[in-house]
């Protein structure tokens, strides 16, 4: 019951955002404000769909998230189990750098990262709003303490049956990780859907800005005229996010207590 009071006030913003963009015209700015709406009335949604290219916007950032996230993912398996499980020179130093990058800010390599896409010509292209974001510190880290849990006698047990390293890596390490994937993967799809100031800088064109970007826009040009609009273009923004927390919140959940009590 004591987490009930905190966790309704964090929901307070979100149910108040719907339920602005349910609401006409007077509605909006009625005092004392209302919770609920009087009718559960489309017309905003209508209004903001054909208002700008918000489905564009969202084409675009899903294809974005989801490809950051299947990258990630993927890097992070790979450098995790090589970390893990496989001994080379230098080893506690790849770890440390790779650690070290968490603590850069991605603003630092805003201007080197947009120079490289220049002279690629990856500018306002899918290429360039995904790869440099192709790899992530903190998943490496996150699944290499899942992946030190682990026994080895395990892999020993696959080596011997014939199993390669990928093998074992994919059919059997991966499986065993689900929860620690999922929750690295549910963090990575979410702040890759959150980028504003990356999308902002590399894509020129409307065909390619992303919803965050495409949003800020539709807010600019249409907030004198209807906040009901501007709220219903807010809740189709975030709802992908929020409908994939939900679906995948016991692992995650499981992921992150797992790897924090493992490592």
């Amino acid at each position: 019951m004591l987490l009930l009071v905190p966790a309704l006030i964090q929901f307070f913003p979100i149910l108040y955002m719907v339920s602005l963009s349910f609401k006409q015209g007077v509605e909006v700015f009625a005092f004392p404000p209302t919770v609920f709406p009087k009718s559960l009335k489309l017309n905003n949604y209508d209004a903001a769909l054909k208002a700008a290219p918000v489905g564009r916007f969202l084409v675009n950032s899903l294809i974005q998230a989801t490809s950051i996230t299947l990258l990630q993912v993927f890097t992070a398996i790979l450098a995790a189990y090589a970390l893990a499980r496989t001994e080379f020179p230098g080893k506690k130093f790849f770890l440390v750098i790779i650690l070290a990058t968490m603590m850069v800010p991605g603003e630092v390599i805003i201007i080197p990262n947009y120079l490289t896409l220049a002279k690629l010509g990856w500018l306002d292209t899918y290429a360039g709003l995904v790869v440099p974001f192709g790899a992530s510190g903190f998943g490496v880290f996150l699944l290499y303490q899942f992946f030190k849990s682990i026994p080895k006698e395990l892999e020993e047990a696959a080596r011997v049956d014939g199993a390669s390293r990928l093998r074992f890596l994919f059919q059997i390490m991966v499986p065993l990780s689900m929860p620690a994937v999922v929750a690295f993967a549910v963090y990575a799809f979410v702040s890759a859907w959150n980028q504003y100031l990356w999308p902002l800088v590399v894509t020129q064109s409307t065909e390619m800005q992303t919803a965050q970007i495409g949003i800020g826009m539709f807010r600019a040009e249409n907030e004198a005229n209807s906040w009901g609009m501007i709220m219903a273009a807010t809740t189709l923004l975030i709802a992908p996010s929020i409908a994939l927390f939900l679906a995948t919140q016991k692992q995650f959940v499981q992921g992150i207590t797992m790897s924090g009590l493992k490592g």
